[in-house]
């Protein structure tokens, strides 16, 4: 059987989200429901993003590893910004600790560390972490510090096999509870909707 190479929580949290759309439609919600949710500073998430991509990106350019920890702190910072204004909404809470808790490791580390143990139950090659042609992973050892919230979690999935730190399940869970009830949920009035709708309540009384 071929190996693959490391990955992590991407395949995870698509199948998360895709079984959480899928069961919320069965029940009855919609993305429309979805849409109406009150989110703000969205566009913090695109940045998030396009942080970590031109920070994997300049770090597979220029060889240098340094540039994929910066754009990771740079992401995992305005996420963070991001969770914190909306806290209020079903799974971010989720999603902001397994933010914290894998931009600690590898604020820690400088990469995120890979449990070959795990690796091997997965079926995904660790060999060019091992060579250190992967900026983004290393080898957990005994020097690794928080080992346990290193990608630890091996995921035999028959497409793309993963392993995945619990920061990865977390957020991986934040996205599926946040999908799904956000499909599934009702939009709440605003305060001046529910002022013009007082009246009438009362009236029909």
């Amino acid at each position: 059987m071929r190996t693959r190479r490391h990955t992590s929580g991407v395949a995870l949290a698509v199948i998360l989200l895709g079984g959480a759309a899928v069961l919320a439609g069965l029940l009855g919600g919609s993305w429309a429901n979805f849409s109406a949710l009150p989110i703000r500073s969205s566009r913090l998430v695109a940045v998030a993003v396009a942080a970590q991509v031109l920070g994997n990106l300049l770090s597979r350019l220029t060889g240098l590893h340094g540039f994929y920890p910066a754009g990771l702190a740079l992401s995992a910072l305005t996420a963070l910004v991001f969770c914190a204004r909306n806290l209020t909404v079903a799974g971010v809470p989720l999603i902001t600790l397994g933010l914290l808790s894998n931009a600690l490791v590898v604020a820690i580390n400088g990469t995120m560390p890979v449990s070959i143990d795990a690796a091997a139950r997965a079926n995904i090659s660790v060999a060019a972490i091992a060579a250190g042609d992967d900026a983004r992973h290393e080898i957990a050892g005994r020097n690794t510090t928080l080992r346990r919230l290193g990608d630890v979690i091996p995921l035999p999935l028959p497409v793309q096999p993963e392993v995945v730190s619990p920061g990865d399940a977390l957020i991986a869970a934040g996205i599926g509870e946040l999908v799904f009830l956000g499909m599934r949920g009702r939009r709440r009035l605003s305060q001046p909707d529910a002022a013009r709708q007082e009246p009438a309540a009362v009236a029909l009384s």
